[in-house]
């Protein structure tokens, strides 16, 4: 338990010791089913009632399987513990098996395995697991295969729940603003009946590997996914610690070895990745990339010889620097409830030890020089690699520091004491410039967060210079002030903080995290990136570069290619209809003047709203933001000429993609950010999407008909849009786009009842207040909230304007909203291939 948290928020994990890995191969994909069929039903709770219990509470519930462990999170309000644990409790002891749920389940997983067929990166990395691993049953993907899936019963579900859900091997974590003495009362109440035991496991020991293995697949890709992997020892295992330092060396960072040599500086990778997966039994180190497929083979190789060259050419600088980012990693988690509970649950299910986190970190702060070079030594050699790759389809035939003593104790304490909550200081400034500084200060984590904001994005681009903000989001801390790319990468990496441009289709503006002790250079290197920015050409020549490769690579994405159909045919002529990526002309016909000038003429200081939240003090902050950008001269911005968009009638656009499942957008023109409907409608999406949703309970509980559904409201400036998207079989399309017409239809004629209401409020005001535990999410907020002229506070009444919803708000939303004259169906799926399936196919024969 870890009871004591800044915010009214609780998280409950249960972790249960037994994954994918504790199979037999006949029953692969058991552990998954198991996890997805305990949302189906217990002694006290029917199908789909757990999860509308949790978000009926203003809460989220989830669970996932990995190798080793089971996991099922729920994070709400303080005030709904008792029934959290019982919900969760329930579901952990008394679960039922329905045959005809089952045969439902079955056909979603049968969905979720597809998709992941689709993913390339998914399957590179299943690919490199089951070439590593001969005999041991990591080699096999955690869901299962069609065929296992297929084969499990009902008594194949009910023996391993038998086996492996018992007390002996749970651990229930229970974090954040809580009574411990509560807890344990209501933790007793409704798991001490559970049964004990301790599970046999299946113990398979991986032969050692003798040789080189290699394996490559041709696909449907756009570039080259490629993955190295070693063996490497479990988590408890004292070189872990020397391995970690080492990814976080090599690609944990912007300024770690690989992105930063093999794609900054050789321009032969397109990304590039390290991390070790630290297991209950042993794993693997991963080196990772993205290549042109021309330099799929050059690109192996050099991931291999970077890492080599940690042996001759570490320095103390760097050591410390990967010292930091753990250091920060491990603070950053332990700001929200859900991140506490992770770390002890993780620890404790993997390691048996729930404060294994202060051994580690005391490891990480042991690394010397040689430990990485020794550990490189050690796991890094010929017989023990092994290389995955999935490659595009050839045109032929292819044959910081040391930790400060005070961070340390910091982090401890967090652990293990309650943190007492401070009263938040706030205040407004605006600067004789025009800009405005909004303060917050709380201290209750180490943890400061910057927004900068200015209105613009794609909204205020014409054609010519379709993406440039989001290339001068890349490039505005690409090198500022006196430092190149590569040296602001470093500096942000020794602060232990985060720095990056965004943009979006109504925004542009940086986002900063950085350490409370740290916050003061911080805010001098997003001062220089504002004020300073050197756009070199040579960054400017790669940004370029992989800006356009990033607007190939959607075209790999079926989800990303139904909404930019359906965007498209929503706004016409409107800047919303254009990709945020921009097009290989726009981007081409940018050069760093005219960069330059889009900054300078676009997003003026004067228009900036800066939001600073966190431990620090407010006087401070203004008389630091006031020396920095007091002195920059007052401009003055003509607003855009911005047309709102006109909504045609009706109709239906698609796209042919060779992938597994289909893919569907419907969708209609949407609230702006100032509409007075727009909290009714959101209540309306709350209703409709989700996992306790009526689309969700409908199309995939009921009829098994899709994997994901589900329902988006995104405002703008302008109107913005709502969409309901779903992915499904080809050849269960036309009953799944019926459906969603029916709930559609259903919810505009006959609104929502007032249960519904009280969950769709309940679930969204928890969600905003899960949100906002993070100072990030604060800082955004209230920056938003001033640059749209919404008042910088209002951010704060959100939860009053979502009580304030009443059925019939609901159902005048839903008139205004979904309106079948309006509506745009955007498909994407497989090619109709015969005559016969094309008579069939509702689909116009040829694109639009």
């Amino acid at each position: 338990m870890a009871a004591g948290h800044p915010a009214p928020v609780l998280a409950v994990q249960a972790w249960v010791g037994v994954g994918s890995a504790d199979e037999r191969p006949p029953q692969a994909g058991v552990a998954h089913v198991v996890e997805h069929m305990l949302f189906k039903g217990s002694s006290s709770y029917g199908v789909g009632e757990l999860t509308r219990a949790i978000e009926g509470s203003g809460g989220e519930i989830n669970a996932y399987t990995s190798f080793d462990h089971t996991v099922y999170h729920a994070v709400l309000g303080r005030d709904h513990v008792d029934g959290a644990i019982d919900a969760i409790g329930d579901a952990l002891t008394a679960p039922r098996v329905d045959p005809e749920e089952l045969d439902r389940e079955r056909r979603v997983i049968l969905e979720e395995i597809r998709q992941g067929s689709d993913d390339p990166a998914r399957s590179v990395a299943q690919s490199l697991f089951a070439t590593a691993y001969a005999e041991h049953p990591y080699r096999r993907p955690v869901i299962g295969t069609p065929e296992s899936v297929q084969r499990l019963g009902e008594r194949d579900l009910v023996d391993f729940f038998r086996s492996y859900y018992v007390a002996d091997n749970m651990t229930l974590v229970v974090a954040g603003d809580v009574d411990p003495g509560q807890v344990r009362r209501s933790v007793e109440r409704r798991f001490g009946a559970m049964p004990t035991g301790r599970p046999v496991r299946r113990v398979v020991a991986e032969p050692a590997q003798t040789a080189p293995r290699a394996v490559a697949a041709y696909r449907d890709v756009s570039e080259a996914y490629l993955s190295v992997g070693f063996h490497v020892p479990a988590a408890r295992h004292p070189d872990v610690a020397a391995l970690d330092v080492a990814a976080i060396l090599l690609g944990e960072s912007e300024s770690a070895r690989l992105p930063r040599r093999l794609r900054d500086r050789d321009g032969l990778v397109t990304g590039a990745y390290a991390h070790v997966h630290a297991l209950r039994d042993p794993g693997l180190f991963v080196l990772s990339a993205t290549a042109r497929s021309r330099d799929a083979q050059r690109s192996v190789g050099a991931l291999v010889d970077e890492a080599l060259g940690l042996v001759d050419d570490l320095t103390p600088d760097e050591l410390e620097k990967a010292r930091i980012a753990a250091e920060a990693g491990l603070v950053r988690q332990l700001e929200t409830a859900q991140g506490r509970a992770k770390i002890l649950g993780w620890n404790a299910s993997l390691t048996g030890d729930p404060r294994f986190a202060h051994v580690y970190l005391d490891r990480i702060r042991a690394v010397r020089r040689h430990d990485v070079a020794a550990a490189v030594h050690r796991y890094f050699r010929p017989e023990n690699a092994s290389v995955a790759a999935i490659l595009p389809k050839p045109r032929g035939r292819a044959a910081s520091t040391t930790f400060a003593r005070t961070a340390e104790k910091r982090v401890r304490r967090s652990l293990r004491v309650a943190t007492a909550p401070s009263a938040p200081v706030e205040k407004r400034v605006a600067l004789p410039n025009g800009m405005v500084l909004l303060v917050r200060r709380d201290p209750s984590v180490p943890i400061v967060a910057m927004r900068a904001v200015w209105r613009g994005g794609v909204r205020v681009e014409d054609e010519a210079h379709a993406g440039a903000s989001t290339l001068l989001a890349r490039m505005i801390t690409r090198g500022c002030g006196s430092l190149d790319a590569a040296a602001l990468a470093d500096k942000v990496d020794r602060l232990g903080g985060s720095l990056g441009g965004v943009a979006g289709r109504n925004s542009f503006g940086v986002a900063a995290e950085w350490l409370a002790k740290s916050w003061h250079a911080g805010l001098d290197l997003v001062a220089d990136c504002l004020l300073t920015p050197s756009l070199p050409a040579a960054e400017l020549t790669r940004e370029k570069r992989e800006l356009v490769a990033d607007q190939i690579a959607q075209g790999d994405n079926p989800t990303q290619v139904a909404f930019r159909l359906f965007s498209e045919a929503l706004y016409g002529s409107h800047p919303y209809a254009r990709d945020i990526l921009g097009t290989e002309e726009s981007i081409d016909g940018l050069d760093r003047a005219s960069l330059a000038a889009f900054y300078r003429d676009a997003y003026p200081i004067s228009t900036l709203t800066l939001a600073i939240v966190g431990d620090v003090d407010v006087d401070d902050v203004i008389a630091r933001v006031t020396k920095r950008f007091g002195a920059v001269k007052a401009t003055k911005v003509a607003a855009p000429a911005v047309a709102r968009p006109k909504f045609d009638s009706a109709h239906e656009v698609y796209r042919f993609l060779d992938r597994a499942q289909a893919h569907l957008v419907v969708g209609f023109p949407g609230a702006t950010i100032d509409a007075k409907d727009r909290f009714a409608l959101e209540v309306l999406i709350a209703v409709l999407g989700g996992q306790s949703g009526r689309l969700f309970g409908e199309l995939r509980d009921k009829q098994g008909l899709v994997y994901r559904v589900s329902a988006h409201s995104v405002e703008g400036v302008d109107p913005g849009f709502v969409a309901i998207y779903l992915s499904c079989a080809p050849d269960k399309l036309e009953a799944a786009v019926s459906a969603v017409r029916g709930e559609l239809e259903h919810v505009r004629k006959d609104g929502i009842t007032a249960d519904e209401l009280e969950r769709a409020r309940s679930y969204l005001i928890g969600s905003h207040q899960i949100a906002m535990q993070r100072r990030s999410s604060v800082a955004n907020a209230i920056a938003y909230y001033e640059a749209y002229g919404l008042g910088w506070k209002s951010w704060a009444s959100y939860d009053d304007a979502i009580r304030a919803v009443t059925v019939d708000d609901v159902a005048q939303a839903a008139g205004n909203y979904l309106r079948e004259d309006r509506a745009i169906t955007a498909t994407v799926r497989p090619a109709v291939r015969t005559p016969a399936a094309a008579k069939k196919s509702k689909l116009p024969p040829a694109a639009t």
